[in-house]
């Protein structure tokens, strides 16, 4: 990607002998939780007030502990006729006590369970004066913008290295990119199914007796068995704050199993919010209900095509 540089920062770096100069890379990394981790692999904190050149965003300060110890690898690029995304490493050695934002796990034990995979990556680099650490005055340079963590290449007891892409490795999608099937392509309530998630969803808390595994709500739900079932479950209070589970069976007791059991321990008065399950066949589209029990045939904006006939060879 173009790097960008303001006018200010040129200035500076020109008229300034480069052993005067201090360098250090700033990191804002979106978790898919949406929570913004601000870090940076200098001594110490550094904050970037806004109005900063080079920076559009609200006053943040960089970590320099916080979150542990981030640091990049190169930034490889190739000028060709081929689409090759610009690729990166990102590696994290947090220290004692570091845990994911919002929960009470350490950083490691996040990666290892997929809580950093697709959040974006924004890289920046602040000059500073010698002497004057942490005075970004003169602006900051956009080193790696709206990258995305496609893999982890390695992790151990002490690091973490994820692969990071720019958006163009998106090119590297398969075309077309929608088959036929005969189930519907489309998630449930996103904008190609159009219903309104939140007429499908029902809050709740949890009671006594729940398990990682089972979770019992402590009012009853009303809707029929089976309603949750292939839904999805997210936590907005608790342990698991901000995580969410599939909904492997909504039973006839009113309980949800859900697929995988919770990273974190449950416990009664813990709060839960779960959409409507859909296996994405004609009958249950056309039979869908919301959670106050209203009919809303949906079948115009079925995306499946059953009808389509099957394939045959020709001797």
């Amino acid at each position: 990607m173009k790097r960008l540089m303001p006018s200010s920062l040129i200035s500076f770096l020109q008229n300034t002998n480069y052993r005067d100069v201090l360098k250090a890379d700033l990191f804002a990394i979106t978790l898919p939780t949406g929570t913004v981790m601000y870090a940076t692999e200098g001594q110490w904190d550094i904050t970037v007030p806004s109005g900063t050149g080079g920076w559009s965003g609200s006053t943040n300060t960089f970590s320099a502990t916080q979150y542990g110890r981030w640091n990049r690898g190169a930034i490889t690029s190739e000028a060709s006729f081929n689409l090759e995304a610009n690729t990166m490493t990102l590696t994290c050695t947090p220290t004692q006590g570091v845990v994911y934002p919002g929960l009470t796990i350490g950083i490691l034990n996040a990666a290892w369970n997929g809580l950093f995979d697709a959040a974006t990556v924004d890289v920046y680099t602040a000059y500073m004066p010698l002497n004057n650490y942490g005075n970004v005055s003169y602006g900051i340079e956009t080193k790696f913008g709206n990258g995305t963590i496609t893999k982890i290449n390695d992790i151990n007891r002490t690091k973490v290295e994820f692969d990071c892409a720019d958006p163009l490795y998106l090119a590297n999608l398969k075309i077309p990119t929608r088959l036929f099937k005969a189930t519907c392509p489309w998630s449930f309530a996103d904008s190609n199914c159009t219903l309104n998630a939140a007429n499908y969803t029902v809050d709740f808390t949890l009671k006594t007796g729940s398990t990682q595994y089972v979770m019992t709500p402590a009012t009853a739900f009303t809707q029929a068995t089976g309603y949750f079932t292939q839904g999805v479950v997210t936590c907005t209070a608790g342990n698991n704050a901000g995580l969410g589970q599939t909904v492997k069976l909504h039973d006839s007791s009113g309980n949800l199993e859900v697929m995988n059991p919770w990273f974190l321990p449950v416990a009664a008065g813990d709060t839960f919010s779960v959409i409507k399950g859909c296996d994405k066949t004609m009958p249950i589209c056309a039979a869908t209900r919301t959670a106050s029990g209203t009919l809303t045939n949906n079948l115009i904006n079925f995306g499946g095509t059953p009808f389509t006939p099957v394939s045959q060879s020709a001797v």
